[in-house]
């Protein structure tokens, strides 16, 4: 039987099809039905594709473009493009289905005979590549659909290696964490690798949500496609302001970023799809569904540091883990109740020693602790100024029964250097509930809780981008992995923290080292 390399081996011929000659806006003329003018954006692409040449690796292309931007069709069209200038001899087309990517291979193919370019045939006058999946034509021109539902077994196309590579619809709202990461491992490690060493790659899609691939890719948590042009995030509207009417979300003020998705456009599709669909779907605020802290920015809860008085309570949280990263976190109150997250140790690979260790530290460095014996720094410590830390009990503290106990638990040993480490609860859907309260803002506008600025980047990167589950919208989904710094926040949260008492000094003394953030953004009023 014939093998799949066989059927795609392109002929020598490389002269350029009719219409080559054309700068790609004649050629579109003449090519497609454009409905209106193209944007920046649009024309940006465009000259990606025009820029293409063979045995010249081009930087990637990724381009996020809200729904109805015409971001496949653009790539389609694009490819043809390719055939037709002879730039390119073998697209792979992936998408997060066997379908999707069919789908769009087959809007190629009408492209092809709208342009009269014909398909392969052999000798007897039968087509030798044609079909949902696969296009062939009779200048060697080949495309491949692929989906990422079919990709465990990675892409296999013999000794043919395709010289461009489209992702294109790989994300999709319902993603958990685990199937993003098996996406993430099948792109990497599957489809990217089978491109030639000169493959072109295009990764076109709107943001979807905060943990896709596109989010992850443009944010660098996914290190791919790093040698890339710059990636631009494009929203349907600019300065797009919203108002409730006789229940109907009306705009009533913006300005469209492409002539071809004017404004009356864009209200239609608010009043069909409801305004959070819209916020998500067309300006890229993924944070209107699928994120479990939506309400969380970072440039509103952050602060600017300062000196901690003397009178405020001062506690703090420890997710524990050896070969997993074990996490801490200091807080503080102050006389409004107000929180703030004062530190982070984030590390994986410490025994529990170190990790007591690594927190004495970082409460030394906050100045909230201190060795009694200063020549004996690996002594006890002085912790009195840290009321409790709230420390994960899984396997760490010793049964209550002391008949029970056999050996020394992790536990201890923090115990023997002096801090007061006590069994935090553990209820991780009350806790991210009540971690909600903490995020949202008071009538004033200003949040509760407050975030040192600097002092706990893994805490901020975790609120910004965890989901909730699919299943469960008040709970984290369950494949997000990088839960640790979240988990120490919940038990530093779940303490129940109170008012600090009253400054023992005169209140306008102590307004000049307490701070009392009465605005967004950090900023300071004293």
């Amino acid at each position: 039987m014939q093998g799949l390399a066989s059927l795609l081996v392109p002929k020598q011929d490389e002269a350029p099809l009719p219409g080559a000659e054309l700068a790609y806006p004649e050629w579109l003329a003449v090519s497609a039905s454009l409905t209106a003018p193209m944007a920046a954006h649009h024309e940006r692409a465009w000259e990606w594709f025009d820029g293409l040449k063979l045995g010249v690796k081009p930087r990637a292309l990724i381009e996020c473009w809200p729904r109805g931007h015409g971001k496949s069709s653009t790539v389609e069209l694009g490819i043809v493009r390719s055939c037709v200038r002879r730039s390119r001899k073998f697209w792979l087309y992936c998408s997060r289905t066997q379908e999707a990517a069919d789908r769009h291979v087959q809007s190629i193919a009408e492209i092809f005979e709208s342009l009269g370019i014909e398909r392969a045939v052999n000798r007897y006058g039968y087509s030798k590549g044609w079909s949902a999946s696969m296009l062939r034509t009779n200048t060697g021109f080949s495309v491949l659909a692929f989906g990422l539902d079919a990709g465990a077994r990675g892409v296999k196309l013999g000794a043919l290696r395709p010289d461009g590579i489209v992702l294109d619809d790989i994300d999709e709202l319902g993603d958990s964490a685990a199937r993003v990461e098996k996406k993430e491992q099948t792109i990497t490690q599957g489809v990217i690798p089978a491109g030639s060493i000169d493959a072109a790659i295009v990764f076109v899609q709107n943001r979807i949500h905060a943990n896709s691939i596109m989010s992850k890719t443009l944010s660098g948590d996914l290190r791919m496609l790093a040698n890339r042009e710059d990636p631009a995030v494009i929203i349907a509207v600019e300065g797009l302001r919203t108002e409730e009417r006789g229940g109907r979300d009306i705009i009533v003020e913006g300005v469209p970023t492409w002539s071809g998705k004017d404004l009356e456009i864009c209200q239609q599709e608010i009043d069909d799809m409801t305004l959070q669909s819209f916020l998500r779907e067309c300006q890229q605020e993924v944070g209107a569904g699928g994120l479990l802290f939506g309400k969380f920015r970072e440039a509103i809860h952050e602060c600017t540091p300062f000196a901690i008085p003397r009178h405020w309570k001062i506690w703090a949280s420890h997710d524990y883990g050896t070969n997993a990263p074990a996490c801490s976190h200091v807080f503080c109150s102050d006389e409004a109740g107000d929180i703030y997250v004062l530190g982070e140790h984030y590390q994986a690979g410490q025994e529990s020693s170190q990790q007591c260790q690594s927190f004495l530290d970082l409460c030394a460095r906050l100045g909230v602790a201190a060795p009694v014996d200063k020549a004996n720094p690996d002594g006890v410590w002085d912790c009195s100024r840290v009321e409790l830390v709230a420390f994960d009990y899984a396997s760490t503290f010793p049964p209550e029964n002391p008949e029970q106990r056999l050996g020394e638990y992790p536990v201890e040993v923090w115990w023997r250097r002096g801090v007061p480490a006590v069994r935090a609860v553990k209820d991780r859907k009350a806790g991210w509930s009540n971690g909600g309260e903490w995020i949202a803002a008071r009538r004033d506008g200003n949040p509760r809780m407050w975030i040192v600025r600097g002092a706990a980047p893994r805490l901020v990167k975790f609120l910004s981008g965890a989901m909730s589950a699919v299943s469960d919208p008040d709970e984290l989904d369950a494949g997000y992995r990088d839960d640790h710094a979240g988990d120490s926040w919940r038990y530093g949260l779940m303490v129940r923290p109170y008012k600090s008492p009253p400054a023992p000094e005169a209140v306008a003394q102590n307004a000049a080292v307490a701070p009392r953030w009465m605005q967004k953004r950090g900023k300071r009023k004293l």
